[in-house]
C-alpha cells in the first residue's frame, strides 16, 4: 500500500510541473522585441520606430530584424508535450551571411528567450560585443512581446 501511494504522489508531482510548463505557451502570431519600450513605439510610429530606438523585433513568419540585421526562419520545430522550438535561420549582417541554428523558450508570462548557436560561439572566442549577466547567458537574448499592437503588418 505505502508502494502504490508512493508511486501516485511522484506522478502527481510530475504531471504537476507537466501541467505547469504547458501553462507557458509562446504565441506565435506576435510581435516580440527586444526592448519594451519599442512596443509603444512601434504602435506610434510604425517602422520609424527602428531609427529612433536600438531594438530587435522577431516573428515567426518574418524572424528577426533590425536597421542592418536580418534572421529568416526556414524551419521551426516543436515537440509534443514541450514549449521549446529549434529553429533553422539563415542570418545577414552587411557584408556576411551565416547559418545558425535557435532555440526559443517562454521565459515568462509575456516574454520569451532565444539562445543562438552563432552568438553563443562568437561570445565563447571573445568576438561579440553584447553585453552578458548571470540572468542573460552568452548568446541569449529576452524578447517582450508586444500585447498592445494594432493589426499593423509589421
Amino acid at each position: 500500500m505505502a508502494r502504490v501511494i508512493s508511486a501516485l504522489l511522484v506522478l502527481g508531482v510530475s504531471l504537476t510541473g507537466a501541467m505547469a510548463q504547458e501553462a507557458m505557451v509562446i504565441d506565435q502570431t506576435k510581435l516580440y522585441v527586444t526592448d519594451p519600450k519599442a512596443c509603444q513605439a512601434i504602435e506610434k510610429q510604425g517602422v520609424d520606430a527602428f531609427m529612433e530606438m536600438d531594438f530587435l523585433s522577431m516573428t515567426f513568419e518574418g524572424g528577426i530584424q533590425s536597421m542592418e540585421f536580418h534572421c529568416n526562419f526556414y524551419d521551426i520545430k516543436k515537440r509534443p508535450n514541450s514549449p521549446l522550438l529549434f529553429v533553422d535561420a539563415v542570418c545577414e549582417l552587411p557584408g556576411e551571411l551565416y547559418p545558425d541554428t535557435i532555440a526559443i523558450a517562454p521565459y515568462d508570462d509575456t516574454s520569451i528567450q532565444l539562445v543562438s548557436s552563432a552568438d553563443t560561439t562568437l561570445a565563447m572566442l571573445g568576438n561579440t560585443e553584447t553585453e552578458t549577466s548571470s540572468e542573460t547567458p552568452a548568446g541569449t537574448t529576452i524578447y517582450h512581446r508586444c500585447d498592445n499592437l494594432s493589426e499593423i503588418p509589421f
